[in-house]
């Protein structure tokens, strides 16, 4: 069966979704922590400078900012995350286009992202799409390693359990980061609206759109 492939940040929803994650369950778990935010954005800062991979940037930003926490208490506030965060930036109307288009199609739906899975899915199931490859978090560091880059790439590929060419295979996203799996698909579709990055992945074979539309 064809698949049809997203990532979740500034693709399906317009805007990032990780430090909002962490201010909005700070403010209802732990609200005393939202005095950590200038701390969160200096690792940040460290993160850009090199000093550590995204892995432990998203380890310490979780433990900064809600502490220990149950799988199921995250998972509650993921939803309710869900439903602020799209209320506040709402959803790219032209990939959502895209992702019924794909179901009337009979593909098969997926989300892979480098967001934590307690809330991507979330964010999934208002697009009644079932399957979720996100980051892990057991309750104090990341399984894995975080869904990310070449690493998203193999969980997906992992996920297919055959090789992505005979799949049929479209991943639709905003980053070059995720470059290897638009380069392995086979319909390559890039979200953006700046023409710098429009020339960027056009040069690398990739189709170009306004998601906002």
């Amino acid at each position: 069966m064809k698949v049809a492939i997203y990532d979740l940040d500034k693709t399906l929803v317009r805007r990032a979704t990780f430090t909002p994650f962490l201010a909005f369950a700070a403010r209802r778990l732990a609200p005393g922590r939202l005095a950590l935010m200038p701390v969160w954005v200096m690792l940040m800062i460290g993160y850009r400078i090199g000093f550590y991979d995204r892995t432990r940037l998203k380890t310490m930003g979780m433990r900064l900012m809600l502490g220990r926490r149950e799988l199921a208490e995250l998972q509650g506030i993921g939803r309710e995350f869900a439903d602020a965060h799209l209320d506040s930036a709402g959803w790219m109307e032209g990939v959502i286009a895209m992702v019924e288009e794909d179901r009337s199609a009979g593909r098969r739906l997926a989300i892979a992202t480098a967001a934590f899975e307690f809330y991507a899915r979330a964010f999934a199931e208002k697009l009644r799409i079932d399957e979720v490859i996100a980051t892990r978090w057991d309750g104090s560091t990341i399984p894995g390693g975080n869904c990310y880059g070449a690493a998203k790439c193999k969980r997906v590929a992992d996920w297919l359990g055959e090789d992505p060419d005979n799949a049929g295979m479209r991943f639709v996203s905003d980053s070059f980061a995720d470059a290897p799996l638009l380069d392995l698909a086979d319909d390559p579709v890039f979200v953006t609206q700046s023409a710098a990055k429009k020339k960027r992945a056009e040069a690398r074979g990739w189709r170009v759109i306004d998601g906002s539309l």
